[in-house]
């Protein structure tokens, strides 16, 4: 009873002799979903072990609830929290017909028949195991593509839709937590799959996901604005003909001792009005039982032979089992725009860029002074300008080959340590995170060599990495030259290129590289801090509007229209190349670099701020 209720029931059912007693759940589908099914016999598993303990059940903190959920969904549907999702959903094309046996014929659940085809056990491993590395696929995007494939050759048409489930439970409005919030979340949503009938697997499987990498917040979005939308709603194209909804596994089993101790994957179907008109022609769900992937088949067998219905069960196992053989065939697997989101790249510009991308873990643009400092570097490559280097004696290193194993490890677990720069075929530079790359270590021995010789060597070996350069679009952008001084001394010769690291930031990797070192000598695996993905920052500065920016340096350098001219001596020569000048070199003396430090305290400034204080001040005299 809708209106009064109970909508649950339980009843306990023992059978005679010693069998276990059977619990039966019944509930009506508007108050539970699948993943509800499984947080309601969770806590009843956690409440009986309890009790039977003679403990008190204690279920954890409470989520967010399912009245309060609803409201929050409304208000922010209201104020126009989905709107920006009209545009994509009205965009959908939703006007596949299916073929029909018997036209006009009925489609009550009264006339429902359904038959069950799938893939054996080792098809199904070799599916959800190793087919989704190849192609960077979920296991919905393997499974659409199938069924989109085989839907396209029967209904004609390069772009089929079909209706989507999923759970609903999206990570959206702020201060929610539905993680274990019994209720019914699933959304309905449609998707148009283009799946060009002449298009080979690869294509087909890069295309799907790329339709539905495009869903916005899982689908939430079109049903809150059909539904909940003062206005939207009609606007909006109706569901598909064809429904799938893929459940994953189904036939975990409780541990051993508990209240549950058969599977419940199966369960009982529901008491629909058999006079009820069914929502759709054909409804495919996907579900792993057995270790084996299963999809059920539901129609009506007065709109479709049953025949008919088997063929295209069929036909959607020989896909499956196509895109499995596919996918382990030498040079197969890609990428996809929606693996770089940041990456200004269609699909053309991205397969010429990465090939089947196995070698590439991100792709992302360089940042405004990355950009500025590569383009710079360019105009002066033969002055080496912007390649860094770094030396340093490392007392107690013993074995060169450890130190190198840790830098290794280093250069392994840092993914800017492994960066190359993409300046050709692309709209603009870019930056790419190499999975695997080789550091480059040479080793010398100079432990016979005199003091004098050894600075003379230093030299020569500092000028001639120099000279050598960085080529930017091959990883890694450094290199290492370790020299044996002695039995416990090691030299280290650091190049690289200042595009993959700020001062901040080397010493970063330093010290990364000398913990490391030390795990390694004790016979140790390192543990080294987490430290956050350059891309995490390069999304930031992305996501960041420039106008407030530009609004505050327009107002900063108000009044100004030519940069400050400094003397000099003799006029500089047009076009003056960065390497033409010098350095000098000033150091303070103890007392007077405490009598700044304790000024800038004072007056809470940094030293950085005094000093760009200071020269402010002498350039304006």
């Amino acid at each position: 009873d809708l209106a009064h209720g109970p909508l649950l029931r339980a009843a306990l059912c023992r059978a005679g002799g010693t069998g276990r007693p059977v619990l039966l759940l019944a509930a009506h589908h508007l108050v539970v979903d699948a993943v509800s099914w499984r947080l309601i016999l969770e806590d009843l598993e956690s409440a009986y072990r309890a009790l039977r303990d003679g403990a008190r059940p204690e279920l954890g903190a409470k989520s967010t609830s399912f009245r309060t959920w609803a409201r929050r969904l409304a208000e922010h549907t209201e104020a126009g929290g989905f709107d920006a999702e009209l545009d994509h959903w009205r965009g959908v094309d939703t006007g596949t017909a299916l073929p029909a046996d018997h036209t006009g014929g009925a489609n009550t659940v009264a006339d429902e028949e359904s038959l069950t085809a799938g893939l054996d056990t080792e098809e199904t491993r070799r599916l959800l195991q190793d087919v989704p590395e190849v192609y960077r696929t979920r296991v919905n995007d393997v499974l659409l593509t199938a069924l989109g494939r085989v839907l396209a050759r029967w209904t004609g048409r390069d772009r089929v839709a079909v209706t989507l489930e999923g759970h609903g439970r999206e990570e959206l409005l702020a201060d929610t937590d539905l993680a274990r919030t019994t209720g019914w979340f699933t959304t309905v949503y449609p998707v148009a799959l283009d799946v060009p009938r002449d298009a080979d697997t690869g294509t087909a499987l890069k295309s799907v996901k790329e339709n539905l990498r495009a869903v916005p917040n899982g689908g939430l979005g079109y049903g809150a604005l059909r539904h909940l939308h003062p206005t939207a709603g009609a606007a909006l194209p109706g569901l598909p003909q064809v429904c799938f909804n893929y459940l994953g596994r189904q036939d975990r089993t409780p541990a051993p001792g508990g209240l549950l101790s058969a599977s419940h994957g199966d369960g009982l179907t529901g008491g629909m009005d058999r006079a009820a008109d069914r929502p759709y022609l054909l409804d495919v769900l996907g579900r792993v039982t057995g270790d084996r992937l299963e999809f059920t088949w539901s129609y009506s067998r007065e709109v479709h032979r049953p025949e008919t219905v088997a063929r295209l069960a069929a036909e959607l196992a020989d896909e499956l089992r196509a895109i499995v053989r596919h996918c382990a065939e030498p040079g197969a697997g890609g990428r996809t725009p929606s693996d770089f989101p940041l990456a200004p790249l269609d699909q053309t510009a991205l397969d010429r860029l990465v090939g089947t991308g196995t070698d590439v873990g991100d792709v992302y643009p360089l940042t405004p002074t990355q950009t500025g400092m590569v383009m710079h570097g360019l105009d002066e490559a033969e002055h080496g300008l912007y390649v860094e280097q770094i030396t340093f004696v490392a007392d107690g290193a013993r074995d060169p080959g450890t130190l190198a194993a840790a830098w290794r490890h280093v250069v392994d677990r840092t993914p800017v340590l492994r960066t190359s720069v993409a300046l050709h075929g692309v709209p603009v530079p870019l930056q790419i995170v190499h999975r695997d790359v080789v550091l480059p270590v040479t080793e010398h021995d100079w432990g016979t060599l005199p003091a004098d010789r050894r600075e003379a060597e230093l030299e020569r070996l500092l000028a001639e990495e120099r000279a050598r350069g960085l080529a930017l679009e091959r990883a890694p952008l450094l290199r290492l030259a370790l020299i044996r001084l002695g039995p416990d001394a090691v030299r280290v010769v650091w190049t690289f290129h200042h595009v993959l690291l700020d001062g901040w930031s080397v010493f970063h990797v330093l010290a990364d590289v000398l913990a490391a070192h030390e795990a390694l000598t004790r016979g140790e695996r390192p543990r080294l801090p987490e430290r956050r993905p350059f891309a995490d920052y390069a999304a930031w500065l992305a996501a960041r509007g420039t106008g407030p920016a530009e609004d505050h340096w327009r107002g900063v350098l108000s009044g100004l229209r030519t940069p400050t001219p400094l003397p000099y001596d003799r006029r500089p020569a047009p076009g003056t190349t960065a390497r033409s000048g010098t350095w000098l070199s000033q150091r303070l003396g103890t007392e007077e670099t405490r009598g700044l430090q304790e000024f800038a305290r004072r007056h809470r400034l940094t030293l950085n701020t005094l000093v760009q204080g200071a020269w402010a001040l002498l350039l304006a005299r």
